[in-house]
């Protein structure tokens, strides 16, 4: 006899009945199913939660480093600053130029009557701006770091809260 085919295991008939006829009851299924998400998703919001303990005790300096503090933490083998920079700089005018190719997708998609392939298009476009953002805020990193190599390096929010960092974002920087 397998463990679940003991009798002590097995419900009462009366109860199994009883629960059955709570399933006839209208709303009732929708409010156990709801419990249910509500028990799965507790428990998964407690993991989040202990997650998130266990990677703020694990930074070691939560002060953002300087320019001169990362020059000096940079292997001797790492690549040039020109090389970074160019690099960022070629990367974000490839972004440019597919989102620029996804923007047209969507218009088309739009003409078309394409719904879903308009979606699909505008996120597409939003993917690459997002590329666009991480290489011009690298490149915007670097030449800040070089202006004042003693301030902490700024983040997104420093980032945009510069004058023309909307026009930096978007100047794919075709001719310098």
């Amino acid at each position: 006899m397998s463990e679940s085919d003991r009798p002590e295991d097995k419900p009462r008939p009366k109860y199994r009945a009883a629960r059955a006829g709570l399933y006839l009851v209208p709303g009732y299924p929708v409010i156990k199913a709801m419990a249910s998400m509500k028990d799965a998703a507790a428990g998964g919001m407690r993991t989040i939660a202990d997650r998130h303990r266990e990677l703020a005790a694990q930074r070691v300096n939560p002060r953002s480093r300087t320019f001169n503090e990362a020059m000096a933490l940079r292997r001797p083998d790492a690549l040039p600053l020109a090389a970074i920079e160019r690099s960022c700089l070629r990367r974000k005018q490839v972004s440019m130029a597919v989102a620029f190719v996804s923007a047209s997708f969507v218009v088309g998609s739009i003409g078309g009557h394409n719904v879903f392939g308009a979606f699909l298009g505008l996120l597409f476009v939003g993917l690459c701006g997002l590329f666009a953002l991480k290489y011009e805020h690298r490149i915007w990193q670097i030449e800040a770091g070089r202006a004042a190599p003693d301030e902490p390096l700024g983040g997104y929010g420093r980032f945009f809260a510069s004058k023309g960092a909307l026009k930096r974002l978007l100047n794919p920087r075709l001719f310098n």
